[in-house]
């Protein structure tokens, strides 16, 4: 296993392991576990976990859930994942699953649940230069998912209604919007990720329901940061508790 480093969230409520020169998450994963479309008391499913950031912030924020699921193609970071959960003393909240989502079915997780998040690969394989590193490269890169990967276990694992919620590059927008409706999930809402007021939107915040009614709203922008030294008011708040 890579060498760890030891991170803290919510004022050292919550702790986690990370490789420090492997896979490491960013400020997505951060936003996507606070603002994810979570109903309550549900089950909840995390596409791609790696290091399990994401489930550890949905059990922080949303204390009433009842289990939340981490699917990681990754063996090392599906066990660094276990690990995290563990030492959260969460390992009754959160199963990590070491398995392909392409192969992810509701018996995995004891039936379907009723939201699913992701932070995808944003990068299709042809586009750009390959990391060396496998870990980041299959987190940067559609080598082990691919969107419509992603949609089909999304639509294969949600309940009537359940919902998804994603993070993707402004510039493939258009490519998630088309394979959610295939996959008959309904984008519902997108708010615009700013990395400041005075730059272009680089990344959304996508929501989607299975098989509901066309209807989209737009939520107002979020700014990553005021200046180059802050995080803005609202990304501030994710880190704390």
């Amino acid at each position: 296993m890579k060498n760890l480093s030891h991170d803290t969230f919510f004022n050292g409520q919550i702790s986690l392991k990370q490789p420090l020169n492997g896979y490491r998450f960013s400020i997505d994963a951060v936003i996507l576990g606070n603002l994810a479309d979570v109903k309550p008391g549900g089950k909840i499913l995390d596409l791609g976990t790696g290091c399990g950031v994401i489930p550890l912030i949905i059990c922080f924020r949303h204390p009433d859930t009842d289990m939340v699921f981490g699917a990681e193609i990754q063996e090392e970071l599906a066990q660094i994942a276990k690990q995290n959960a563990a030492d959260n003393n969460l390992q009754d909240k959160i199963t990590i699953l070491h398995t392909d989502i392409k192969k992810i079915t509701p018996a995995d997780t004891g039936g379907k649940v009723e939201s699913v998040l992701c932070n995808p690969p944003h990068f299709t394989e042809k586009s750009g230069r390959i990391n060396p590193d496998s870990q980041r490269a299959v987190a940067r890169h559609e080598i082990a998912m691919t969107l419509s990967d992603l949609a089909s276990a999304a639509s294969r694992m949600l309940v009537p209604g359940g919902g998804l919620t994603v993070i993707y590059p402004c510039e493939r927008l258009a490519d998630l919007l088309e394979t959610m409706r295939r996959n008959q999930i309904e984008p519902k809402k997108i708010r615009m990720i700013h990395p400041a007021p005075e730059t272009p939107a680089r990344k959304v915040l996508a929501c989607g329901i299975k098989g509901k009614n066309p209807g989209l709203s737009i939520a107002p922008p979020l700014y990553i940061r005021t200046d180059p030294d802050h995080y803005s008011q609202e990304v501030d708040a994710m880190f704390r508790p």
